[in-house]
């Protein structure tokens, strides 16, 4: 093996050089007889622009630290759909349900340029109609009340506001006096809220990057290439990426565990 300063001899190659975020970049594994599958990034977050200028500041972002524990996230035409907590950030939308989605989404999220459309149901045991029914309870329930104090859904506060200052509900308007047509437009927000994300944090700075040298090329069992005999691959280098839980850190210990195990064994190495 040739570095740029010298020759070391060795009886196997261990590849472990993480995902690269250009195809280009796998030209020398290509010269081994490699297949790669393009590399894109996977598991990241969601950045919400203002008005037409295209620059991050959604008028949510004001609201950035605050987590709601299950939310449905939907991908506009697409089949895209994940569940799960959602974290306001200042540049968007981040935390598991967004990054699982990204990572569901990785090859076609990119062909889109990541400029698309998400509808989010911030209270996802309700649909539009269910939800509709039950704010004709409230009504009756809290009628006295403002609609600005503590919200029947468990939702934070701050971001309860927001969704009201949306729906050009006063804060001091009362359940009893809430008209038909800021209702409609207050269980829109909460049921059916429309985003538009245009842009992604910046590669590498995501955790993981999809894409990499062919599994078929691959023996699973010993990560030993079957185009060269005396070269292993491990980790992120190879086609594998996993959403959020360690499942990403796995992969890496357990193919890095297996070829090792493998050059170890091997008397034909």
């Amino acid at each position: 093996m040739e570095t740029g300063k010298n020759t070391i001899n060795t009886t196997a190659v261990c590849i472990a050089a993480g995902g690269y975020p250009r195809l280009s970049m796998f030209d020398w594994l290509k010269d081994l007889g490699h297949s790669v599958e393009e590399p894109v990034p996977s598991l990241f977050t969601f950045n919400l622009p203002t008005g037409k200028t295209g620059m991050p500041g959604h008028p949510i972002t004001d609201l950035m630290g605050i987590t709601v524990t299950d939310v449905k996230v939907k991908i506009t035409g697409t089949k895209l759909e994940e569940q799960g907590p959602l974290l306001i950030t200042h540049w968007g939308l981040s935390g598991p349900a967004i990054l699982r989605l990204s990572a569901w989404g990785a090859k076609e999220l990119k062909e889109k340029q990541y400029d698309f459309g998400i509808t989010i149901n911030w209270i996802p045991e309700y649909n539009e109609q269910s939800l509709s029914g039950q704010f004709q309870q409230v009504r009756v329930e809290r009628a006295s009340q403002k609609i600005s104090h503590k919200n029947p859904w468990g939702l934070p506060q701050r971001l309860w506001s927001f969704f009201l200052e949306q729906s050009e509900v006063n804060k001091e308007e009362r359940w009893a006096g809430l008209s038909s047509k800021k209702q409609n437009r207050l269980i829109k927000q909460l049921c059916a809220g429309e985003y538009h994300v245009k842009g992604k944090t910046t590669f590498k700075e995501e955790f993981v990057t999809a894409g990499g040298i062919r599994l078929s090329e691959i023996d699973h069992l010993t990560m030993r290439s079957k185009m060269k005999p005396n070269l292993f691959f491990a980790g992120e280098i190879v086609n594998v990426d996993g959403i959020t839980g360690g499942f990403n850190f796995q992969h890496a210990w357990t193919s890095g565990y297996l070829a090792a195990k493998a050059i170890a064994g091997s008397t034909s190495v």
